[in-house]
């Protein structure tokens, strides 16, 4: 399919525009197509790249883990990865050519290195690792059905991020007790066209029923950036992440954000459902929303289709024109949810894709750190709930100053989960809240990270 294509620069953004019916992963071991479906069992897919669709159909029967050439930690492979429970490692570089088929790989995704050909020693090193990882997995199970609760009392909401229904026992086994992130980009990725009302209503209805009296938090199409459709045209753009994107698009294109509210109104019916508006930087946008919302729910009324009067409408805020302006974007939402991923990137102007400037992107930055803190008094000053729904939000050694800064709730990847329950049993409001003041007076992310070291370490 994008062999086909005409237009050049469709053909240049080849690794956002996968023909995404087939399920194909054009690049993996000297470029030769592979059906992910169908990889023996042990493997490890070295790639150029990973579209958030490919990893998204990964059988996790066969795959051990995935490493790729170019992408960083807040990549969509990368997220897409920490949502299925698998080690990866990303932005590694030129590698593919160095590598052959069967070869033994060792993927170790927390130090971020991948051993080629490994001996003997080293692979008894990392089995013994291993099996020290599974039984820490296993022991916090205990923790599943248990709430996060702080020391002093203080009760804390850990939901979890999905991109299909298929995600959803992930969360549940692990623990979380609600989503907090539904991407609904993952559904009209994997269609050859714009999913009905109907097809749409169902994917939700699935989550819905499954989460029960849990809610679960659905943004709206979120296409642009990093992620394309292949049958939808966008707009050749010099920076397409400060382009036509998320509600952007679905403003001007009524009809994508109509049909989607439609399904969402019927299936909240059928659960908690709350609706999110992406990519949001002007209380207008979150006004017209609100106006099309309305009348879809007029229309729902008129034909006699039952759903939930009061669904809560908030948004995701990832762009500082919300975080200088918080209390009054409050006042037009029923809630709020942090998407630190574009955040950190817009607030520092760092590609977070570009892996020369990589050493740049930091949330630890104290210029981030005080927009979170920022976002999130002005959410309580007007009167709203706030979570966080980034990749920050599953940072362990974040949790304490997200917890200090008053964050209601966390929702991150069902593999996070657990650990950041662990985490928050251990903590003490009062104390948070004093590492806090303290590290919004530094300098750098480097002194932050020492001074949350030193924290984390006598808890």
């Amino acid at each position: 399919m994008l062999a086909n294509l005409e237009d050049t620069y469709f053909k240049e953004r080849a690794g956002d525009l996968r023909d995404i019916g087939k399920r194909w992963l054009y690049g993996v071991m000297n470029e030769q197509i592979v059906d992910l479906s169908k990889l023996e069992p042990e493997t490890i897919i070295v790639a150029k790249e990973l579209n958030p669709s490919d990893t998204a159909q990964i059988n996790l029967d066969n795959v051990l883990a995935f490493v790729t050439e170019i992408g960083g930690k807040t990549a969509h492979s990368s997220i897409m990865a920490r949502s299925l429970e698998l080690p990866a490692v990303v932005g590694v570089g030129a590698v593919l050519d160095e590598l052959e088929d069967n070869q033994i790989l060792i993927v170790d995704a927390i130090k971020g290195e991948v051993i080629v050909s490994p001996d003997v020693e080293t692979l008894q090193i990392y089995k013994e690792k291993r099996e020290k990882f599974l039984k820490e997995k296993e022991e916090l199970k205990a923790l599943k059905d248990k709430e996060a609760i702080s020391k002093d009392g203080i009760k804390v909401d850990v939901w979890g991020n999905i991109g299909s229904p298929n995600d959803v026992k992930g969360i549940i086994s692990n623990g979380g007790f609600g989503v907090g992130l539904y991407r609904t980009e993952f559904l009209f990725m994997e269609k050859d066209s714009f999913p009905t009302e109907d097809e749409q209503f169902e994917a939700y209805k699935i989550v819905a029923e499954e989460l029960k009296d849990y809610p679960v938090t659905i943004r709206t199409m979120d296409i642009g950036g990093d992620k394309s459709l292949p049958y939808m045209e966008l707009p050749k753009e010099e920076n397409p992440f400060l382009g036509w994107r998320a509600i952007r698009v679905c403003l001007d294109r009524e009809e994508i954000l109509r049909t989607q509210f439609k399904a969402l109104l019927r299936a909240s019916k059928y659960g908690k459902i709350k609706i999110m508006l992406p990519m949001i930087m002007d209380i207008v946008e979150v006004r017209k929303a609100k106006a099309i919302l309305e009348e879809c729910k007029r229309e729902l009324q008129e034909k006699g289709i039952d759903f939930d009067k009061n669904i809560m409408l908030g948004i995701m805020v990832e762009t500082p024109a919300v975080a200088f302006r918080a209390k009054y974007f409050a006042k037009e939402c029923d809630f709020f949810s942090i998407g630190t991923n574009d955040l950190t990137q817009y607030t520092l102007a760092v590609d977070r894709g570009n892996e020369k400037i990589a050493n740049l992107y930091d949330t630890y930055n104290p210029g981030v750190l005080q927009a979170i803190k920022m976002l999130i008094d002005g959410a309580h000053e007007g009167g709203i709930r706030i979570s966080m729904c980034g990749e920050f939000a599953g940072d362990e050694n974040a949790v304490a100053i997200l917890f200090g800064m008053g964050l209601d709730a966390f929702s991150m990847s069902g593999i996070s989960i657990p650990r950041v329950k662990r985490i928050i049993m251990k903590l003490d409001k009062k104390e948070c809240e004093n590492l806090v003041e303290r590290i919004l007076t530094l300098s750098t992310a480097s002194e932050i990270k020492k001074e949350i070291k030193k924290f984390m370490e006598k808890i």
